[in-house]
């Protein structure tokens, strides 16, 4: 098997993470299916596709050219596929949580060695790592206490590509922090297999986003909202849009058997453990 530098497997679980929390945003499928969505953040834009074929989904991340990622429902799992370099990176819940365990074990180690090191400081170099150590610890015990986060149905429609969606609002500890559209999977015409593993799509990169935020120190909230959004906007503490997605276009044509398969003549890269555990 082929080993991955830690750095550059955060890298690719980031590009993951964010590339298929910006999917969970604006999907659907039918049985066989191909999906367009836009994606807008500034003035920077750029168009993403999905597919979906036998409980699989296969999309591909922002800024990765022929790289994609692959989702199986069927065993839980998701696959970053590096094309260019003929590497494939598979990461399970598990994979993630010890990752974020081995990451706190990394800094409590590290506060600890900073803690020795600070007897021999001169003064203002031991007054500067205190203040920024004192920060960090504020950041930590801040997480300890849950954001409160409330959901909000406004009962207003809208119609996205011509599917009727419903729109609901987010709020974390008072402010706004997303509006999304959603649909049910009836009202868009699924197919019960394609539902089901878009569900299941959606609960997992959850709970990886969840994880992913605790291990850069923020505050890992969400709301429960059931269906699948059409159109999200996500907005920043000033009440500005930071990012917008919404459905452009779907075509239900067949899709290939070998979009959702890893090439028999790609390496297995394993996940790194945290440097010096």
């Amino acid at each position: 098997m082929t080993h991955l530098s830690h750095k550059s497997a955060l890298s690719f679980s980031g590009k993951i993470i964010l590339g298929a929390s910006c999917l969970l945003m604006s999907h659907f499928a039918f049985s066989d299916a191909t999906v367009v969505y836009e994606q807008s953040s500034g003035t920077n834009q750029s168009i993403n596709s999905m597919q979906i074929k036998e409980g699989k989904i296969r999309f591909t991340p922002p800024n990765q050219n022929d790289n994609f990622s692959l989702y199986d429902s069927n065993t839980g799992s998701l696959t970053h596929v590096d094309v260019t370099n003929k590497q494939y990176l598979v990461m399970g819940e598990d994979d993630i949580a010890k990752q974020a365990n081995q990451a706190k074990k990394q800094m409590d180690s590290m506060r600890q060695e900073m803690m020795k090191r600070m007897k021999d400081m001169p003064p203002e170099q031991k007054k500067q790592v205190e203040q920024m150590m004192n920060n960090h610890l504020s950041r930590v015990e801040a997480q300890k206490t849950p954001p409160k986060v409330e959901q909000k149905n406004t009962g207003k429609t809208e119609s996205i590509s011509g599917i009727e969606c419903t729109v609901h609002e987010s709020y974390i500890d008072g402010i706004k922090n997303n509006e999304l559209c959603v649909a049910s999977p009836e009202k868009m015409g699924l197919s019960s297999q394609d539902a089901q593993a878009l569900m299941a799509m959606q609960g997992f990169m959850k709970r990886m986003q969840k994880v992913a935020q605790s291990m850069m120190g923020n505050n890992a909230a969400s709301a429960d909202i059931q269906g699948i959004p059409l159109r999200t906007k996500l907005f920043a503490p000033d009440g500005s849009v930071k990012l917008e997605t919404h459905l452009k276009s779907i075509s239900n044509d067949a899709v290939s058997a070998d979009k959702i398969v890893i090439p028999a003549d790609f390496a297995a890269m394993q996940m790194p453990t945290m440097p010096g555990m």
